[in-house]
């Protein structure tokens, strides 16, 4: 641990900041836990909320065809803009960061590290696909046309990473720096920022279908994630998972009961209802697997 005194100038802006840097992410710019960091993430909800509801209801007066179909689905994902927009303007304009430090710390954006964990997270959910369909062939109908499946993909592909980038951008980005100051360090600020995520995502119609074992799996997810990116010292790697878990579960599979079912989606193949705990134990491993991988990669770096 050490101290760093970092001058940043934009425009008008000299701030000088004071932190005290720890080799993971999360201090630098520090975003520290107060009346006004709270305030700021309030205040993102409403302009994310808010625009999100006027965006919807203008298109659907505008356009019909948005109420239903693909039409629906890309104005749902163009909505994620008013998210970046609102910690864009908490992040400028409450604590004087520019945007492109807040999101790469100084840095460049880290193509490799996205690339490589979104390669890697893809491929464990190919391998889970191929394993539940082992288990559970009956469930499972081939479901694939190539030229739609294609064209949709193609369309959607984008507007996926915006939506992805956008999500980890508020939990793994300003909510993570947020708590990051507390005492519980690191593990505080991961599981906060994950229940968040998992209040958020966990108890929609669609999950509470599932009993508990909704809740608790994007608990995990988000825990996972939020290991991610104080490991990898960023939001790449995070994105890159996100980004790869949307892409799967829009394109590769669907299943009864999604909330996506019916915005034209076209995928490979169709499971008739989602076992959850099957899911649960899945991405369980996986995190075992990532939280092994760990340990003895710093064990070997320390010999």
């Amino acid at each position: 641990m050490y101290i760093v005194f970092t001058d940043y100038t934009v425009g008008k802006y000299n701030k000088r900041w004071v932190c005290v840097m720890e080799r993971n992410y999360g201090l630098q710019p520090p975003i520290p836990f107060s009346f006004k960091s709270v305030a700021g993430f309030l205040l993102i909800f409403v302009i994310w909320q808010g625009g999100t509801l006027l965006w919807i209801n203008l298109l659907h007066t505008l356009m019909p065809a948005t109420h239903t179909g693909l039409p629906s689905l890309i104005t749902l994902y163009l909505s994620f803009s008013f998210l970046i927009f609102g910690v864009y303007v908490v992040t400028r304009y409450f604590f004087k960061i520019p945007f492109c430090i807040f999101l790469f710390e100084g840095k460049r954006p880290d193509f490799r590290k996205f690339t490589m964990y979104f390669s890697w997270y893809f491929a464990a959910l190919i391998l889970y696909l191929l394993v539940d369909i082992s288990v559970h062939p009956q469930a499972f109908v081939l479901h694939f046309d190539p030229l739609p499946w294609l064209g949709v993909l193609m369309l959607t592909a984008p507007l996926i990473f915006f939506q992805s980038a956008a999500e980890e951008i508020l939990f793994r980005g300003y909510m993570y720096r947020m708590f990051r100051s507390l005492r519980g360090g690191a593990f505080c600020s991961i599981f906060v920022s994950s229940l968040v995520f998992s209040l958020l995502h966990g108890f929609n119609p669609e999950m509470l279908h599932y009993g508990i074992f909704g809740p608790l799996y994007y608990l995990l997810v988000a825990f996972f994630l939020g290991t991610v990116a104080y490991h990898t010292n960023g939001l790449a790697a995070p994105i890159g998972i996100h980004f790869a878990t949307n892409i799967f579960n829009t394109s590769i599979w669907g299943y009864g009961t999604s909330t996506l079912e019916n915005m034209g989606l076209q995928n490979v193949v169709y499971r008739h209802t989602l076992d959850m705990p099957f899911a649960f134990f899945g991405i369980f491993v996986i995190v075992i697997s990532y939280g092994a991988f760990q340990f003895f990669k710093h064990k070997r770096n320390r010999s």
